[in-house]
């Protein structure tokens, strides 16, 4: 799995994630072609090798710092810390 620079997608990087406010920090915690993890909570683990939910060309990341879509408003559900990302030209490796 390849950034849109050519760059090797690892476990563990650190990324720049376009979000409504500007970019948010996160970390590569799941790679998508290989299933390949880092130590990640494991009823989402166990839910995302069940279901079969994360796409080839996708990883999972982890929220580096404040999570950028947390809220307290009852009305929705919770934002949790992990999120699904296609990595493309949006999503870059932090410097």
């Amino acid at each position: 799995m390849l950034y849109h620079d050519g760059s090797t997608v690892q476990l563990g990087d650190i990324v720049n994630v376009p979000v409504p406010n500007g970019t948010a920090k996160a970390r590569v915690v799941m790679l998508g072609d290989t299933y390949e993890h880092l130590d990640i909570n494991t009823r989402f683990l166990s839910w995302v090798k069940a279901d079969k939910v994360l796409k080839e060309a996708s990883v999972v990341i982890e929220w580096v710092g404040t999570n950028p879509f947390a809220h307290d408003d009852p009305r929705y559900a919770p934002a949790g810390n992990y999120m699904f990302s296609a990595i493309d030209e949006w999503v870059t490796r932090d410097a």
